[in-house]
């Protein structure tokens, strides 16, 4: 595991040298490995997590980063996901924090707090009301995206064997 950050065409499995960085051996690239991607909408935006806790945010036609955010975490990023308008990115860390940062401000703009133990995913809802996130504490959490308050939480049933919750749709 490293810190590059390649562009590979699905249908050859090779690096994508039309792309004038690569093909000049010029990449994206955090310091720490990276442990987190993805795609805005329109796949001209790329964010990218590291282990140690940073996020950014690439021109994929150009490599250029377009935004930073140091210290998005105080542990590694586990999960990245934009927003249906593409001008925000949600990151889940080990720290157990969900955080949404605004592309144009640089700035965390929310927090969702509550989980016990690390974030494996988190999905913003259709309609854009809602965050849902996924914990190693065995929950799932329902957020209101625009208050940042938990509005239901699942949990495992009682008594049962202890539970990690790696994915929501």
């Amino acid at each position: 595991v490293d810190g590059f950050v390649e562009v590979w065409d699905y249908e050859t499995g090779r690096i994508k040298s039309d792309l004038r960085y690569q093909a000049d051996d010029q990449y994206m690239m955090h310091q720490k490995p990276v442990l987190a991607l993805d795609f805005s909408k329109d796949s001209e935006l790329l964010a990218s997590g590291s282990q140690d806790g940073q996020v950014k945010v690439w021109k994929v036609r150009t490599g250029q980063c377009l935004r930073r955010f140091d210290h998005a975490h105080d542990e590694g990023i586990t999960l990245l996901k934009f927003d249906r308008t593409g001008t925000h990115v949600l990151s889940a860390s080990f720290d157990g924090l969900v955080r949404l940062h605004g592309l144009k401000s640089g700035k965390v703009l929310k927090e969702f707090r509550g989980h016990k133990s690390y974030v494996n995913s988190a999905v913003f809802s259709v309609d854009g009301q809602y965050v849902v996130t996924a914990s190693s504490d065995g929950t799932c959490k329902v957020w209101d995206y625009r208050t940042a308050d938990c509005v239901h939480t699942f949990s495992p049933v009682t008594g049962s064997l202890e539970t990690s919750v790696h994915s929501v749709l």
